[in-house]
């Protein structure tokens, strides 16, 4: 009976050291992806350039052809899509102006994420698909913020899978999100900035001109 025992407590032991190192080793490689985009981020300064860094990488990690990040416009009320896969092709969306008193937008602005393994779960939540893409059966969907500005959201679907999205999924969207939100916030910036600079320049070279045709008119 003693050996019997000490038999399965060595087998139970032995199952919870392999589940640890398997959860250690997701984590790490959730680690290492994270590092990757975050570094990718760093390097890139326009706002364009880090949507499409984030996407495709997330393409790569998720193993996925569906990824949408999204850009909100509060003063228009407008979301739109900066970056958009469908079955693993670029698409154009329109802009959309999504429910402003809908469970999902209401989870968004708490900074919630919103995730539904399958239809009923979405009509649950009032998910509609966009127009331009497909229904899918599984979605995951992270805001993501620049300090308490709403600025977004990143999606992934699964159009081939129910319960495609569980916490290891979530858990690397949330990370992703958080870096993301504030090196769009940064790069937008220094867009503008540069913007600002060359109607500068403009504006000076005008003047030039026309102060030299006064002075010879002169």
């Amino acid at each position: 009976a003693v050996a019997l025992a000490n038999i399965r407590a060595s087998a139970g032991l032995e199952a919870k050291v392999i589940e640890r190192t398997q959860q250690l080793e997701q984590r790490a490689s959730e680690l290492a992806v994270i590092n990757s985009i975050q570094q990718g981020m760093a390097e890139e300064v326009s706002f364009q350039g880090i949507v499409d860094l984030v996407g495709d990488r997330l393409r790569q990690v998720f193993d996925t052809g569906n990824v949408l990040i999204i850009w909100w416009d509060a003063t228009a009320g407008y979301a739109h899509y900066l970056y958009a896969y469908q079955r693993g092709v670029r698409v154009s969306i329109a802009p959309t102006r999504p429910n402003l008193d809908g469970p999902m937008i209401k989870a968004f602005m708490a900074n919630r994420p919103v995730v539904a393994n399958n239809r009923a779960e979405m009509t649950a939540q009032g998910l509609s698909t966009v127009p331009g893409t497909e229904p899918s059966l599984s979605t995951a969907q992270m805001p993501f913020f620049a300090g308490d500005r709403f600025l977004g959201t990143i999606v992934l679907d699964n159009h081939e899978r129910e319960n495609a999205y569980g916490e290891a999924e979530v858990r690397l969207l949330s990370t992703v999100a958080a870096s993301m939100g504030m090196a769009l916030q940064n790069a937008r910036h220094f867009d503008e900035t540069q913007r600002l600079l060359r109607e500068t320049e403009r504006r000076a070279a005008k003047l030039a001109v026309i102060n030299s045709i006064q002075q010879g008119m002169a």
